[in-house]
């Protein structure tokens, strides 16, 4: 006669510790009980069922776990791939707002800039050569867009930032790069222009002494 605790070494083999004790009693009771080995082998038949439900229900498990890791992965593809176009789509409207920024400058600057001209930032650049050191004309050359104009009597440089939504960086680059036209001898001044900014950055740049156009209209001023 197997005993229980033969019985509940094997039943460990597929059910839990709490199930097998229970599962070991419930068998050796009925056993016990039973008057022919016909209905004990019924209920050994039974426990065997039941075994073989729990491994069934265990592979299962393990398919929707995988199964879901699989989803997960998927979701987190798509995540990328979406934060990819996204960074794609806001170059993409930097680009365009830069080009007809360019185009429209003299347009959007015309009330307090008279006679403004784009200028080719290469050729600015090359001329500054033997008067700045390498550095800050190579930072000066990053510069979106360069322009000559005339503010009342004196003959001005412009140098402008362009973003569709601006930041303190883009102020801050303005400001240095309209810093170093000075130290070489150029009036310059520096310009944000953007279609959004936090109105926080607007206290910034006027200490930096750099001006917004936001939308196509000067909204901060420099001393």
């Amino acid at each position: 006669m197997t005993t229980i605790s033969q019985l509940r070494d094997r039943l460990l083999e597929v059910f839990s510790e709490k199930q097998a004790d229970v599962l070991a009693h419930v068998v050796i009771e009925a056993h016990d009980d039973l008057v022919t080995r016909a209905d004990f082998h019924e209920l050994t038949g039974v426990v065997r069922e039941l075994a073989e439900a729990q491994k069934r229900t265990e592979a299962r498990v393990e398919e929707l776990t995988d199964a879901q890791k699989q989803t997960e992965v998927t979701v987190l593809d798509l995540i990328r791939t979406q934060q990819k176009m996204l960074i794609r789509l806001d170059r993409n409207d930097g680009r365009t707002f830069e080009l007809l920024l360019t185009r429209h400058l003299p347009a959007y600057v015309g009330r307090e800039f008279r006679r403004c001209r784009v200028i080719e930032t290469a050729e600015l650049v090359d001329s500054l050569e033997g008067r700045l050191p390498d550095a800050e004309l190579d930072d000066l050359s990053r510069s979106d867009v360069i322009a000559s104009a005339r503010d009342g009597e004196r003959q001005v440089h412009l140098v402008v930032e362009v973003s569709c939504t601006a930041d303190a960086d883009d102020i801050d680059r303005a400001s240095r790069r309209a810093a170093t036209l000075s130290r070489a001898g150029l009036t310059a001044i520096g310009i944000v222009a953007c279609e959004a900014m936090d109105i926080r950055l607007l206290a910034h740049a006027a200490r930096a002494g750099v001006r917004v156009l936001l939308d196509g209209r000067f909204v901060s001023g420099a001393a």
